[in-house]
């Protein structure tokens, strides 16, 4: 008769197999029961490359390095919330089977290493399988101190003392990353500063530009095109840098309350995540304007003569 198995030989059998439950179920009901958006992912650890990937990134110096490092996962649960914020999911091993561990990532929009920032560490919790009591830890226990780590790792960004308006209208495709970074940036920083989008948007140009590699001439763009892409998600103002409203907009959004402003820096960071259409040239609707020729003198390959022969338009 083959005796039941000890915790130490379980877990030995987990290290060798990767078994595991199913961690994709519960991240998937975990993630709508926590506060704010949240998105349930999977991610695959069977390759070195993919362990080292994640590992990389987690926060936590305790039970989640540990099992990271130790246990042999064929797939992780990822919760990805607002802001670039991005929790780990992992079983938890033997003798405690049947439970998580749910841990902190570094954001990817700070920058950093998680070396440079290792004494801030947030660290992970453990939670039992039940996805509602799960959600509560997470939020009340994990998320604060997690918020509270990013937000003390982030770099100090001096404002300027007004926001230097670009002497043209446009939001170039270019600079959508740049942007977005920077409306992201802005709201983990939104709870540390005593005044509003406009300050807390203005400086961050030149912070954008070292981690995105832009030129710093680029800085005071990025900044004014974030604010346009505020004033655009509350629709107030015309959609034009030079609007001379945009200052008492700017008072207006705010004096709203710190749980409306986060809502509308996320739509505005959301709101660039795909291009817009292209436009179309004024040729190309001059020519949808135009009736089509009729009569004997139609020529069907002129057309394809006149396309042939143009030349590519600026900037192309």
């Amino acid at each position: 008769m083959t005796p039941p198995p000890t915790s130490t030989t379980t877990a030995a059998a987990q290290r060798r197999t990767g078994r595991e439950h199913p961690v994709a179920a519960f991240t998937e009901a975990l993630a709508p029961r926590l506060a704010g958006r949240w998105n349930a992912a999977t991610v695959s650890l069977t390759t070195a490359k993919a362990r080292a990937e994640v590992h990389d990134r987690l926060w936590d110096l305790a039970h989640a390095d540990w099992a990271l490092s130790e246990f042999v996962y064929a797939h992780a649960g990822i919760l990805r919330g607002p802001a670039g914020r991005e929790l780990l999911v992992l079983p938890r091993p033997a003798p405690h089977t049947g439970q998580y561990i749910v841990a902190p990532l570094l954001p990817e929009i700070l920058g950093r290493t998680t070396d440079e920032v290792e004494d801030l560490a947030p660290h992970g919790i453990t939670v039992y399988p039940d996805p509602a009591r799960a959600a509560a830890a997470v939020t009340g226990r994990l998320i604060p101190r997690y918020d509270r780590a990013i937000r003390r790792a982030l770099p100090d960004i001096a404002p300027t003392a007004d926001l230097p308006w670009p002497s043209q209208d446009g939001d170039p495709a270019v600079l959508r990353n740049a942007v977005r970074t920077l409306l992201i940036v802005a709201e983990l920083r939104l709870d540390d500063e005593t005044t509003g989008l406009a300050e807390i948007v203005s400086g961050g140009g030149d912070y954008v530009c070292e981690r995105l590699s832009f030129d710093y001439d680029m800085a005071q763009l990025i900044e004014a095109a974030a604010v346009q892409a505020l004033l655009a998600t509350a629709e107030l103002g015309t959609g034009s840098f030079l609007d001379p409203d945009t200052p008492q907009h700017l008072r207006r959004l705010s004096a709203l309350p710190a749980a409306e402003q986060h809502a509308l820096l996320r739509r505005a960071a959301a709101a660039l995540d795909e291009p817009p259409p292209a436009p179309r040239s004024s040729a190309a609707r001059a020519r949808s304007a135009a009736p089509p020729p009729t009569g004997p003198a139609q020529q069907t390959t002129a057309p394809r003569a006149a396309v042939t022969s143009r030349s590519p338009a600026p900037g192309r």
